[in-house]
């Protein structure tokens, strides 16, 4: 996706696209489902202004927040600092991902993967599987539709398992809503799949 992040950042564009009040419902249903164990870091890949990193630090988790553009890493620092929670937020790409090999307990991805080019695609994952731990949990999100104007690129079944197959076992892939404070009523059609490293 060709986009220049740190001016949507800068300008406070985002907010009229991506940016919400609230962790997501799934990201908290997920968390619920498995609190994090003692000492567990959790990646936030993507994570822009930093709402679901900081939702991850209050519940325990040591958190590293990764995102290209250092204002959106600005206003995430901001949040955090209100939030009374303390988050690593580190300027990096997700296709060169600035941590050490199997540091990683969980990897949230809302919206990063969707849009990093089919080319770029199995970079990504295998910087996922250099920095997760084996048996580490990710959960992805992305958009669910295939649609030539858009933006995002589709994130399927079909996918998930020819990219993530050799190195993931994954549950199934089911529809979801993401919603951000401009768009509450539709949401973006999206794919939820919790993915789970292979290994010892």
């Amino acid at each position: 996706m060709d986009r220049d992040w740190d001016e949507v950042y800068a300008s406070g564009d985002f907010q009229n696209y991506w940016d919400f009040a609230y962790p997501s419902p799934e990201l908290v249903a997920f968390v619920a489902g498995q609190p994090a164990p003692k000492g567990a870091v959790a990646l936030d890949v993507g994570c822009g202004a930093g709402r679901e990193a900081i939702f991850l630090a209050e519940q325990g988790y040591q958190v590293i927040g990764v995102d290209l553009s250092p204002s959106a890493l600005k206003i995430a620092e901001g949040r955090a600092s209100k939030a009374g929670v303390t988050v690593d937020w580190r300027q990096g790409n997700a296709l060169d991902l600035p941590l050490d090999d199997q540091s990683v307990s969980l990897v949230n991805d809302r919206g990063c993967f969707h849009v990093i080019s089919e080319t770029d695609r199995p970079q990504y994952v295998n910087e996922l599987v250099r920095v997760m731990k084996p048996g580490a949990v990710m959960l992805l999100r992305g958009c669910r539709e295939e649609n030539p104007e858009s933006p995002f690129v589709r994130v399927s079944e079909e996918v998930v398992d020819r990219l993530f197959g050799e190195a993931f076992d994954r549950g199934p892939v089911l529809p979801v809503q993401l919603i951000a404070n401009a768009h509450k009523e539709e949401g973006l059609n999206a794919n939820l799949v919790i993915l789970r490293r292979k290994g010892e």
